[in-house]
């Protein structure tokens, strides 16, 4: 597929959005050692800074990035994405580095939610550009839904991946935390797979010149959707929830898992507009 560098983008920064929101309320609630913390919250800035990556090559050229900042005089969308992604990591950069330094505490405190709504906000932006009306399969809240619910699966057991590597070294809160991460993880696969077939019946009922799921590869997008989130959250979380809160291996077996999910779900999603809009 032609759109493989956003299918990358928009799921590795929503995910890095949802590890840092993850983070975010671990921090604020269990107050895990502070220098297993700034690990976790740098790993999220990696994540993104991939997925920004991912972007910037599907401008063909960076310096073409600029061009889409003059777009900001006509409040486009992908100017607003671009702000929005700045704020976000500008906000999130700031708090990690305050943290790392071990400086102005107080600061700390009102950059990190700030931080956490900037990375909605980001989410937001970025679904702003895909609410099209021109473009039936995308101009719908299933869009704004999907693109939530990517940070509110992989967010949680990204952080609680970060957090499982340090085990040792945080103690009897990583092992909470990682039994919330779960319990979270749970409930929003839960409304993902749920919302997955509401999206996937709305879908399937539109007025469209063609039915998306007549597509090549349109089956096999859905069942690794499905299949690899469903594996990925349950062996992540019947591990946690049975104790078993220091294995890093199974973490980071259930993260590449749910992220393969969400490129695999984000491919039908783009898909979906070449077989719905076609000749409309």
């Amino acid at each position: 597929m032609s759109e493989l560098s956003l299918v990358f983008f928009t799921v590795l920064a929503q995910s890095a959005v949802g590890m840092f929101i993850a983070l975010g309320l671990v921090e604020m609630f269990l107050k895990p050692e502070r220098k297993s913390m700034n690990i976790a919250f740098m790993a999220s800035l990696t994540l993104l800074g991939l997925g920004a990556i991912a972007s910037v090559t599907h401008l063909g050229q960076p310096f073409r990035m600029f061009n889409v900042m003059f777009g900001l005089a006509h409040m486009s969308a992908l100017s607003m994405e671009i702000v929005a992604l700045s704020l976000f990591g500008g906000a999130a950069f700031t708090y990690t580095a305050l943290r790392v330094l071990n400086i102005q505490p107080t600061l700390q405190k009102l950059t990190l939610p700030a931080a956490m709504a900037l990375g909605v906000v980001f989410i937001l932006a970025i679904v702003n550009v895909y609410r099209l009306p021109t473009v039936v399969s995308w101009n719908s809240h299933w869009t704004t839904f999907q693109f939530l619910m990517t940070a509110g699966v992989v967010g949680p057991i990204a952080a609680a991946l970060a957090l499982r590597v340090q085990a040792a070294k945080i103690g009897k809160v990583q092992q909470c935390a990682d039994r919330s991460l779960a319990m979270a993880a749970l409930i929003t696969m839960a409304m993902s797979l749920v919302g997955f077939g509401g999206y996937a019946v709305w879908l399937g009922q539109l007025n469209a010149y063609a039915n998306p799921f007549a597509m090549a590869n349109a089956e096999a997008f859905t069942m690794a959707r499905i299949g690899l989130m469903a594996s990925g959250v349950v062996l992540f979380a019947s591990q946690a929830l049975r104790g078993n809160n220091k294995n890093a291996g199974i973490a980071i077996a259930a993260f590449l898992m749910v992220v393969m999910a969400e490129l695999s779900g984000r491919a039908f999603f783009y898909d979906a507009f070449i077989s719905a809009s076609s000749g409309m």
